[in-house]
């Protein structure tokens, strides 16, 4: 990481406490898919496109309850997803019939 994106996050939020919360919050965002507010070739990490982000003032810095609340809407709707592709799985394989259940019954099983 580069001691200057560091101190230049540190100038702009001396509470390192906050600081870290806004980094991690960010680099999970990016690991869940959120591309990069900056130019990250130098770097694939999150942790230090967050920083990167912070030091040069892409990202909003939000309290740490606003961060914990976002989360958590984020997770239900995470869920909400998962719920609807295994139901879409179900009625997929009610409508294949049981002709399909026929031509697995001859494979090997795996446990």
């Amino acid at each position: 990481m580069k001691l200057e994106t560091m101190e230049k996050s540190l100038n702009l939020y001396p509470n390192r406490f906050h600081l870290t919360m806004m980094a991690v919050a960010r680099a999970r965002e990016i690991n869940e898919g959120d591309r990069p507010l900056v130019d990250s070739s130098q770097t694939t990490k999150p942790v230090v496109i967050a920083l990167e982000e912070i030091a040069r003032k892409a990202v909003v810095p939000a309290s740490i309850e606003e961060m914990n609340q976002i989360r958590a809407a984020r997770k239900i709707l995470r869920e909400k997803a998962l719920m609807e592709a295994r139901e879409r799985d179900a009625l997929l394989q009610i409508e294949e019939g049981p002709e399909d259940d026929a031509a697995l019954a001859d494979l090997p099983r795996v446990y």
